[in-house]
């Protein structure tokens, strides 16, 4: 369980504090396989999910079904449906496992709740929960400006440079496979591949596998 301590909706809360905390919470942990499912957002569950160990995606699998990936999901990282985008209807949106996943379960109704003790600590987690979900909407940001691109090079010479800007450097590794791209960016697979190569032709980037170099 400490593999979840003093990170993100945890931090500046102490080691005791913090198992007080999961205890008031009714905080369990379950270790998820790859390609399981973790849970799906038309469940009516009330819970956040903190990922400790291992990758994620939150997918939507369209009437047709095609995939889109919403989001991608990281150690630290929360997910849940009410954090997630306002939507009439979230039936086929669900949290799958990229690799083997530990996930902390926590009643979202707990955390915001007023603690009857008006723990100091209490507070803090509340403000946490606040600056994650300040992050979640940043990088929702960043999701909505690659999606507006009107072109599929457009949309990969945009969520190229945000990845460049995000590591500090014109070389990064890509952090889903080539497939999962086109699902991110929401975009044919066959288009994109074409694209890419076009791309490599006329020297805007370099591409081994997921290692991209942007040269522009």
């Amino acid at each position: 369980m400490t593999d979840f301590f003093q990170k993100n909706l945890f931090k500046n809360i102490s080691l005791d504090e913090y198992k007080h905390l999961i205890s008031c919470m009714e905080g369990r942990i379950k270790t998820f396989r790859p390609d399981e499912t973790i849970c799906c957002y038309d469940s009516g569950s009330q819970e956040i999910g903190i990922i400790g160990q291992g990758r994620a995606s939150v997918v939507r699998f369209e009437y047709n079904g095609a995939r889109t990936i919403l989001e991608q999901l990281v150690p630290q990282s929360i997910f849940g449906s009410m954090l997630s985008y306002e939507s009439s209807d979230q039936t086929g949106v669900s949290v799958i496992c990229d690799t083997e996943c530990d996930v902390l379960f926590i009643k979202y109704d707990r955390i915001c709740a007023s603690c009857a003790n008006a723990c100091a600590f209490h507070h803090q987690l509340t403000r946490n929960l606040i600056d994650l979900i300040s992050c979640r909407a940043r990088d929702l940001s960043r999701r909505v400006e690659v999606l507006s691109q009107r072109t599929i090079r457009d949309k990969l010479m945009c969520f190229f440079s945000q990845q460049a800007v995000h590591f500090g450097s014109s070389a990064f590794q890509l952090p889903f496979t080539m497939v999962d791209l086109a699902d991110y960016l929401s975009i044919d697979r066959s288009a994109m591949t074409r694209e890419l190569k076009k791309m490599k032709d006329e020297k805007l980037v370099e591409i081994d596998r997921k290692s991209i170099r942007l040269l522009v």
